[in-house]
């Protein structure tokens, strides 16, 4: 039988980004194709620590909940945690674990990573901390049975620069599950006259530049942005005090009341810099429909030629997309059909656990 062991991320109920919307997704699905599932958790991120959730196995660990330490102190308890069990797969999530795999060859036998992205291009990273996941990228792929990314021009250039086995598997994409529009009342909002950006306060999401293009608007429409970060606060409160009247800024929103939201904003936007495939772009695709984002070669990707793209840094040209699909609705009625097709064929939960099964018989 598959015993398995899910690593690296804050875990689950997901509560934070999309590994962790990734690792739901599947887990519970390969409970259902008969994997004896765990997924090891950071303690300080749950109030409510159930031993187990729709099947899988929970296992709550403390972490040194700071921008360099909580994953890799996290990480290292797990492992501890994991020498006494009898896993015979593992799955790792995140480039910055990959250190720990030739210490897990030691005792499982089948190891997986699924590397998130360009880590270390990332801006809050320091010069170490980018060296350090340059490093690790080597030893991911060089040791590890397989390696996943979710993105197809991200999985060319590992295998580009070195060896092993990699695998594009993409994210999923939410349906929503509930509908409740009284929750727009909680914010002041009306159906279609709010724009909605969803993600992480970090750099690379270009918050600032979003918040500064909108605000440019000659429109009564309003921007929500959800989202947050649990330990750069001082960024959190920076992109707050940018807002206006029309910007509205609640922080993390989850279940049921985030999909109502985006599923009544006119449409998603976004401005990253620097992307793998976004899960809050396929939930907005898959719950909204539409969307305008920057033209990066990982989000076209993505949309497969739905939705609309602007030009990379180009505060004129977001200004312009966004005021002309703001002024012809009709144009996005259009475009969510093609993506709904887009979402059925390419981004199924159901799919996309089944290829992580068959990464278990390598």
């Amino acid at each position: 039988m598959i015993k398995l062991a899910i690593i690296g991320t804050r875990g689950i109920p997901a509560s934070y980004s999309g590994f962790e919307t990734s690792v739901e997704e599947t887990a519970i699905r390969l409970v259902e194709l008969n994997c004896d599932t765990t997924v090891y958790c950071r303690l300080n991120y749950y109030k409510i620590r159930p031993k187990t959730y729709k099947g899988v196995n929970l296992v709550h660990l403390p972490s040194i909940k700071t921008k360099y330490l909580d994953t890799i102190s996290h990480t290292f308890l797990t492992l501890l945690h994991l020498f006494r069990k009898k896993y015979n797969n593992v799955i790792i999530y995140g480039i910055g674990n990959a250190i720990f795999i030739p210490f897990i060859r030691m005792f499982i036998s089948n190891i997986i990573i699924v590397v998130d992205g360009a880590d270390w291009e990332r801006k809050k990273w320091n010069v170490i901390a980018k060296k350090y996941f340059i490093i690790n990228r080597f030893i991911a792929t060089r040791f590890s049975n397989a390696y996943v990314v979710d993105n197809e021009k991200l999985l060319y250039d590992y295998r580009k620069k070195y060896s092993g086995n990699g695998f594009f598997i993409s994210y999923g994409a939410n349906k929503i599950k509930e509908y409740n529009p009284n929750y727009l009342q909680t914010y002041d909002l009306i159906k279609n006259q709010y724009l909605i950006f969803i993600g992480r306060f970090v750099k690379e999401k270009n918050i600032e530049f979003l918040i500064e293009n909108f605000k440019k608007l000659e429109t009564n429409i309003k921007l929500l942005i959800i989202g947050g970060n649990d330990i750069d606060g001082l960024y959190c409160e920076k992109i707050k005090s940018l807002k206006n009247q029309n910007i509205i800024i609640p922080g993390f929103v989850y279940g049921d009341i985030y999909e109502t939201l985006l599923y009544d904003a006119l449409f998603y936007v976004s401005c990253s810099l620097l992307e793998g495939t976004s899960p809050s772009l396929l939930s907005a695709m898959s719950i909204n429909g539409f969307a305008i984002v920057s033209d990066l070669d990982e989000n076209k990707e993505t949309l497969k030629g739905s939705c609309e793209t602007y030009n990379q840094g180009n505060g004129k040209d977001f200004r312009d997309k966004v005021m002309h699909f703001i002024n012809h609705p009709e144009l996005i009625e259009k475009e969510k059909e093609k993506t709904k097709e887009i979402i059925n064929n390419h981004y199924n939960w159901e799919s996309i656990a089944k290829q992580y099964y068959d990464l278990f018989k390598i």
